[in-house]
């Protein structure tokens, strides 16, 4: 008897293997609350359109058993948040592929609901995994997910203004459990609220995670860098603003000191002028007893020096102003300097951060690739060496089984035949003298076949005008043929002849 290896192997592996996880595919599910926490929340599970499960999650990472063939969606919920749903497809999995681990993972993150906010693309589920027949796995319907990433786009432009201008329901009954101070250059972003961790595949590039949902690294870095980019815009807003405050502010200290400067100029004309007036009124004769030109002059010129101390202390307050804002707007411009280099660099940083954690990522898969390749490797080679043991021991089991059958054959066999040899003279004296072509014409024929454990006899019944015979030919399961005619035996020719019609 032939035996295919190859399909035994994989029968005895799939037994193995299929004890284990044959039942259903385990989803492990990765459960975030943005700027909250997991209290309140609740996973519903819902099985062919029937809720079959309500899980209260007390960590981010749970585990749910998915049996095949169905049709599953999971809600994730929590007063005052978005509900999202993700909808999972168990059916057309070969049934030789289900006892193989086709477990896989995903994350969901909420967000918080604002008044006004439009949220119907959430009626449907944010994205659809079912099993690939190709890449023999399960992963998630790249078609659906680029269907609704238009109405995902316009939903993450209106949460951003919703944030800047709008009240969360969560904010109305409950204030946030941790606040996070932000300072005035460095004003608080929220994260986009339809992105989330689940790999991303298309046709010309590694399967990554899915940007609706399911948060990749990628995905993350591209949040990263819109946050980066919305910052440094309204840093630059800021900038602007202060900037054209401290033109208006020089503006208005020059204007200022412009006008002193005119003001002192117009009184040094002033004084010119009556110092002139003066100088003629001396060539005129004294015909009153006022006091002398000379003692009013001394009295003008007095209050002009005075005017003139004050209209210099105030030209030098008001450079000294001047030069105060400058320095001010300096050092702003050098702390603004700083910061952005500070800014800089943190983005390269966190760049950096992202891409050796990528790096890191890519490594760890490998690393679990090859570990379950080695498993499989092993697990396979185990099931092969206990197949081929148990294969040898039931050869050789057969093997004494059939040489003990063959010698109780041939005991026996040897037994019949001295019997048949004590027999024959003794049938021989009893047998008629009627040989068989005297016996007559043949009446009737019956054949007949009769299996034994160890041998097949096939038994023909002569009936003649004058005598009946009983022929039998004897096949031994180790090769032996006999022949007999009434238990004597006989050639194999005379066998035929007699025998035949």
């Amino acid at each position: 008897m032939l035996i295919d290896f190859p399909k035994v192997l994989l029968l005895v592996f799939l037994f193995i293997s299929g004890s284990v996880s044959g039942q259903g595919v385990e989803v492990l599910i990765k459960f975030e609350v943005n700027s909250g926490n997991l209290q309140d929340t609740r996973i519903t599970l819902s099985e062919n359109g029937s809720v079959i499960e309500t899980i209260s999650p007390a960590k981010s990472k749970n585990v749910t058993q998915l049996k095949f063939d169905k049709d599953y969606v999971l809600s994730f919920e929590k007063p005052g948040y978005i509900t999202k749903r993700v909808a999972v497809n168990t059916k057309n999995v070969p049934e030789e592929i289900k006892g193989i681990n086709l477990d896989f993972d995903f994350a969901v993150e909420i967000f918080e609901q604002y008044e006004g906010l439009n949220t119907v693309v959430f009626n449907q589920p944010v994205a659809r995994w079912f099993y690939d027949a190709q890449e023999d796995e399960f992963t998630y319907d790249t078609d659906y997910t680029k269907s609704i990433r238009s109405a995902l786009v316009d939903f993450d432009k209106q949460y951003e203004k919703a944030q800047l201008t709008g009240k969360s329901k969560q904010s109305e009954s409950k204030a946030p459990e941790n606040p996070v101070q932000v300072s005035e250059s460095q004003p608080a972003v929220e994260p986009n609220a339809s992105q989330a961790t689940l790999t991303e595949k298309t046709n010309d590039q590694p399967k990554e995670e899915p940007t609706v949902d399911v948060e990749s690294d990628k995905d993350k870095e591209e949040k990263a860098r819109q946050e980066k980019l919305l910052e440094q815009q309204q840093l630059e807003a800021k900038g602007r603003s202060e900037e054209e405050a401290r033109q208006e502010r020089i503006k208005a200290e020059e204007e200022r000191k412009r006008e002193l400067q005119e003001r002192a100029e117009a009184e040094d004309r002033a004084a010119k002028a009556k110092m002139e007036e003066e100088a003629a009124a001396k060539q005129k004769p004294e015909v009153t007893n006022e006091p002398t030109n000379n003692e009013k002059a001394q009295v003008d010129e007095e209050e002009r020096a005075r005017k003139k101390l004050k209209l210099e202390a105030e030209i030098r307050a008001a450079e000294e102003a001047a030069r105060a804002e400058e320095k001010r707007r300096a050092e702003i411009e050098q702390l603004e300097i700083e910061r952005r280099q500070r800014e800089a660099d943190a983005r390269r940083a966190e760049e950096e951060r992202l891409a050796a954690k990528k790096r890191a990522e890519e490594e760890r898969k490998k690393q679990q690739e090859a570990t379950r390749a080695e498993e499989e490797r092993k697990r396979l080679e185990a099931s092969e060496a206990a197949f081929e043991a148990e294969r040898q021991r039931k050869a050789k089991e057969a093997y004494e089984a059939e040489q003990r059958a063959m010698a109780k054959a041939k005991a026996v066999a040897e037994a019949q035949e001295r019997e048949r040899s004590e027999a024959l003279a003794k049938m021989e004296e009893e047998r008629k003298s009627l040989s068989v072509k005297d016996a007559g014409a043949v009446i009737t024929r019956t054949e007949e076949e009769i299996v034994e454990h160890n041998r097949t006899i096939t038994q023909i019944t002569i009936v003649r005008e004058f005598m009946t015979y009983v022929y039998k030919k004897v096949v031994y399961s180790w090769g032996g043929i006999y022949y007999f005619r009434d238990d004597d035996s006989i050639t194999k020719a005379v066998f035929e002849l007699e025998t035949k019609n």
